[in-house]
């Protein structure tokens, strides 16, 4: 049995894999984290916007209250637990105006990320045409996208 030597001026790199990997995997486990609390954070937004949307189609409607909008936004709220204590308000009579403020899951110590979505729109008011079938010239008058355009 022979043992090869390393040529004279030269050490052998006897454990220069165990430092690597004491550096490198304690930097991969990190940006995993990073990775996962990421997406927890883009999940409760999204969570929390689909919440104010719902809030708002409830608070719109014909017959819809401010009370029922933010009883719909806070029951979608809670249905997922990615969302992490939600508060719900709702604002407006004519432009109705629904906020989610919530708090995604932490994994990293000393992370907190909260965050606020609106949703916004008018309140549905169904209108009907005043003037009828019979106009003043006698001619029918339509209603609706056809009628722009016409004098």
């Amino acid at each position: 049995m022979t043992r090869h030597h390393p040529p004279k001026g030269r050490e052998p790199d006897r454990g220069s894999a165990t430092v690597t990997a004491a550096i490198v995997f304690p930097a991969v486990g990190l940006l995993f984290l990073v990775l996962v609390q990421a997406v927890l954070v883009s999940v409760a937004r999204n969570v929390a916007l689909s919440a104010a949307e719902e809030g708002l189609r409830v608070a719109r409607a014909r017959h819809g209250t401010a009370a029922q909008g933010q009883a719909a936004a806070a029951r979608s709220a809670r249905a997922e637990p990615v969302l992490q204590a939600p508060a719900v308000t709702v604002s407006g009579t004519t432009t109705i105006t629904v906020h989610v403020t919530g708090s995604a899951p932490s994994i990293l110590p000393g992370v907190d990320i909260g965050f606020t979505r609106t949703a916004r729109g008018a309140r549905e008011r169904f209108t009907i045409d005043t003037r009828g079938f019979d106009s003043p010239e006698g001619e029918h008058v339509p209603v609706g996208p056809t009628a722009q355009g016409r004098p």
